[in-house]
């Protein structure tokens, strides 16, 4: 009877030393994806100091001739570096101004994502490296809220006009407060801060979407979200975004691009955004059937599409 117990004792300490081997070669995966990653990104994006010494990340592209300005809002969780193949499609002409929001990659962070102080810094970037040049504000999903929520606070002055990409309603994430989808959204934050800081999320499969970038690109993006921070900055975003007011009007054109494919209801999903063409009086819908959330975005195809509605008096 003994030789059995003693198998299996040997089968459980075998069993719990590859526990701790996976934890400990996760953590330090993570670990090292993290350091190289923040190397990376010093190296490669600068950052613009503000009055009280903290600072944003940026990346900046202007050349001498700039006709017009384009400021990029990020995504939920996501770095300016989603923008990738936009600009790619972006001619010459276009100043582009991609920035982290506060407690992303290099911004500094703050204790609350209050909606004024977001809009504050896109004063700053416009002020700083966009003068004189009329602006397009380009957002996507919380980025797209944002960036609405900008030009109608500020008015037509020096604004071009709006590109809103799959956007956050307000009015449906208020409405839906308590239910299965926000208390989902919220675990998933939680969760992949958790599996940031145990470096497990370095070693599973690429997601989808960030498999159509180019190989920095898909360097950059892992060793972004392998930071437990951008989760938790993400989390807080996520839960002050409840408390946003809704945008009601903008006195300048704007632009809503829809993605269908991943919705629960693809119906619900259209109804939803086409409310958001009552925000102007000159607005287009664009309808991207064989798009996700993600893809819209990610994949170059759609990104050519999201340039030419940037370009100001595009016909797209």
């Amino acid at each position: 009877m003994s030789v059995p117990a003693v198998r299996t004792m040997s089968i459980e300490r075998k069993f719990a030393i590859g526990v701790v081997a996976l934890c400990v070669g996760s953590w330090a995966t993570g670990a090292r994806t993290r350091f190289l990653g923040k190397r990376r990104r010093m190296a490669a994006f600068s950052t613009m100091t503000r009055a009280d010494g903290s600072v944003v990340e940026i990346d900046l592209r202007r050349s001498p001739d700039a006709e017009f300005g384009v400021i990029f809002f990020n995504g939920l969780g996501l770095p300016h570096e989603q923008w990738a193949w936009v600009r790619e499609h972006l001619p010459e002409s276009a100043a582009c101004v991609g920035y982290n929001r506060p407690g992303h990659g290099l911004s500094s962070p703050r204790a609350e994502a209050a909606l004024e102080e977001q809009l504050r810094i896109v004063d700053e970037l416009r002020e700083r490296y966009l003068d004189g040049l009329p602006v397009v504000m380009v957002g996507h999903s919380i980025g797209g809220h944002l960036a609405a929520a900008y030009a109608e606070s500020r008015g037509d002055a020096g604004l071009s006009h709006v590109v809103m990409v799959d956007p956050t309603i307000i009015a449906d994430l208020r409405a839906g407060l308590g239910e299965l989808p926000d208390w989902w959204t919220r675990q998933r934050l939680l969760l992949e801060c958790l599996w940031a800081a145990s470096g497990l999320n370095v070693l599973r499969p690429m997601t989808p979407a960030r498999e159509h970038y180019a190989e920095d690109i898909k360097e950059s993006l892992t060793a972004y979200h392998a930071m437990p921070s951008v989760w938790a900055t993400a989390y807080r975003e996520y839960m002050a975004a409840r408390a946003y007011p809704p945008v009601e009007r903008l006195t300048v054109p704007l632009h809503v691009v829809t993605a269908l494919q991943g919705t629960r209801s693809a119906v619900k999903h259209r109804t939803s955004q086409e409310r958001m063409l009552e925000l102007s009086e000159f607005s287009c819908h664009h309808v991207c059937e064989d798009a996700d959330h993600m893809g819209v975005v990610a994949e170059e195809i759609h990104a050519k599409t999201l340039a030419e509605l940037i370009v100001p008096g595009s016909k797209a």
